[in-house]
């Protein structure tokens, strides 16, 4: 799949319906920075949305990964298929990622916890007690900048006053207030502050 192929026929198509890069990404859920991305061939359209896109643009599947109308006897519904499938195959990985998160910070804090017991209870000197901490909190301040990156990547948060669904940036996962993976963030569709939560698609 050639990526700059592809960004350029976005680009065409939506030009040839008269859509703006902000309303063709209003109408997908994502920022149009994200549009103008694809369209310069920097990234290409999650899997997720795929669909809708084509749906906007009045292409196929087929098309839009050719970065070229297909001729109707080269038309492969297969395609399509496939891509389906990449979809479950993204709601199943970031279903694992987030349960690795989970292990993460579970094995980070054990480690953490028995730091702290043994330098509880070790005849030893005070700042022999502190090293033993600080050893004891090294993992789990070497893993938050991991776990934060999967809580930000896996799934989609949704705001609770317009329902949109979208990624965060790292900067908004990193600073926002949470309970589990509920997050207080600012929604980028309805600009509104909210308790978002963590969903694994879209649909």
């Amino acid at each position: 799949m050639d990526q700059i192929k592809t960004g350029k026929f976005i680009a065409q198509r939506r030009k040839e319906k008269g859509i703006t890069q902000f309303q063709l990404a209003e109408a997908l859920g994502v920022t149009d920075r994200a549009v103008s991305k694809w369209e310069t061939g920097r990234s290409l359209p999650d899997s997720s949305i795929m669909l809708p896109l084509c749906d906007l643009l009045e292409i196929t599947v087929t098309d839009l990964l050719k970065g070229e109308k297909v001729s109707v006897e080269n038309y492969n519904k297969e395609t399509e298929k496939e891509i389906l499938e990449l979809v479950k195959q993204k709601k199943y990985a970031d279903r694992m990622l987030l349960r690795v998160e989970i292990l993460i910070g579970v094995i980070c804090t054990v480690i953490l916890l028995a730091a702290a017991v043994i330098a509880s209870y070790i005849n030893a000197e005070e700042w022999l007690r502190v090293v033993i901490v600080l050893a004891g909190l090294a993992p789990f301040l070497v893993a938050l900048p991991v776990m934060l990156k999967i809580e930000q990547k896996a799934g989609y948060y949704e705001c609770p006053h317009c329902g949109h669904k979208y990624v965060p940036s790292f900067k908004s996962v990193n600073l926002a207030p949470h309970l589990c993976r509920t997050r207080h963030m600012r929604c980028p569709k309805c600009n509104k502050k909210g308790w978002q939560k963590k969903v694994i698609s879209k649909d």
